[in-house]
């Protein structure tokens, strides 16, 4: 693709209309944001992930549903099998695939599907480099970086957390109980307290373009303490703090060779701030932060190609996401007409089992607090509605 192209996949006033552009693959746990968000700006997304949510297969020309779990993530030949089945329908052959949560800790897995499709996004020895926890926090040494200590093991004194190597979501995030020997393929951070924040970006593995800012929250329960919740933005933060947010992001798109949107996650105490992760991928914040002229899928694709497109964000409203979970097992989803506010809608009939997601619910406000109080009234609206209160 020349210059031109692909200035034109970022120009809102170049790109094809809703439903009749470039097909593109997308595989995720949860492909429904990066569906909504290949639709607005002019793709046809053809959806493999874990639910096939009623949403998702509206937004879609195809959806397929692939074995696995959250907890375990995809099985590999499933996957393989719904992408060729998509490219194969596909109204036009897909221009790529773009990779959502789930491919953390499977860097092989995306080489092998980027071999396959063309990859849309960081490849594999970035992912595998940028999750590195060792790695990370060399690098964040070197770069002058704040981060929490890590430890191969559980030290005897202060507070740390276990985390498992590529994790995402936050369910595998434990408090350390004793100190000494971790499972395989977990480390130790020090517990760092304070907000967890989140700079979105775009990078084309030499710089970076922030998108915006954003604030995260957990949905605990005794097992899982730190399981992701939801998120709003964008957000201000201290310009000290986004100065210095963006600086890290920077340094370290290029120092792993990033392309297309990724996350810097951080703890926030007052103007303090540590950096605790880097996500090479899209993630939750596309729901919240694609408000600008560019869409922000068609900004990805232009980054992974070399191009970086200017975006202005044109909302002065903060929108917020939550996901709610079952607290108990549903047999039977009933039938129900959907709020637009509900996102990830389940299937009628479906069954969902306690602890898992039912749905996501959004809100959007002119500041933060207004939004997490609509988020909590409809995510108890959802319980009700579902049995599950």
């Amino acid at each position: 693709m020349d210059a031109d192209a692909i200035r034109a996949a970022a120009d809102p006033a170049a790109r094809p209309a809703g439903g009749h552009g470039q097909c593109v693959l997308v595989a995720a746990q949860s492909g429904r944001a990066l569906a909504t968000a290949a639709r607005r700006a002019g793709f046809v997304p053809l959806v493999a992930d874990l639910f096939a949510d009623s949403d998702t297969r509206a937004l879609c020309s195809a959806a397929i549903a692939v074995e696995g779990a959250l907890a375990t993530g995809f099985r590999r030949d499933g996957l393989v099998a719904a992408l060729d089945r998509l490219a194969a329908d596909a109204p036009s052959p897909p221009i790529g695939l773009v990779l959502g949560s789930g491919f953390e800790d499977r860097p092989r897995l995306i080489e092998r599907l980027a071999a396959r499709y063309g990859l849309l996004g960081t490849p594999g020895p970035g992912v595998r480099a940028a999750k590195d926890p060792h790695g990370l926090a060399a690098a964040c040494r070197q770069e002058g970086i704040p981060h929490p200590p890590i430890a191969r093991a559980v030290p005897e004194a202060g507070e740390w957390l276990v985390k498992r190597i590529g994790g995402s979501g936050g369910a595998h995030v434990r408090r350390a109980r004793r100190s000494g020997a971790l499972p395989p393929g977990h480390y130790a951070q020090a517990f760092v307290p304070g907000r967890s924040v989140s700079l979105g970006f775009l990078s084309d593995g030499v710089d970076i373009r922030p998108i915006g800012f954003a604030e995260q929250w957990s949905a605990p329960t005794p097992a899982r303490p730190w399981r992701f919740g939801g998120m709003a933005g964008p957000i201000r933060l201290a310009g000290t703090v986004e100065a210095g947010m963006i600086a890290a992001a920077r340094r370290l798109a290029r120092r792993f060779g990033l392309r297309g949107l990724a996350s810097l996650d951080a703890v926030l105490d007052g103007e303090d701030w540590s950096l605790v992760e880097i996500n090479p991928r899209p993630g939750a914040s596309l729901d919240v932060l694609d408000c600008g002229e560019v869409p922000l899928l068609a900004a990805h694709i232009a980054a992974c190609r070399g191009y970086l497109p200017e975006r202005k964000v044109v909302s002065t409203m903060v929108r917020g996401i939550g996901i709610v979970y079952a607290t108990k097992p549903i047999a039977a989803v009933l039938a129900a007409a959907w709020p637009a506010w509900v996102f990830d809608r389940p299937e009628p009939g479906g069954s969902i089992g306690a602890g898992d997601p039912i749905a996501t619910v959004t809100a959007e406000a002119p500041d933060l607090a207004r939004v997490l109080t609509e988020i909590e009234r409809r995510a108890a609206w959802l319980r009700r509605e579902c049995g599950t209160t």
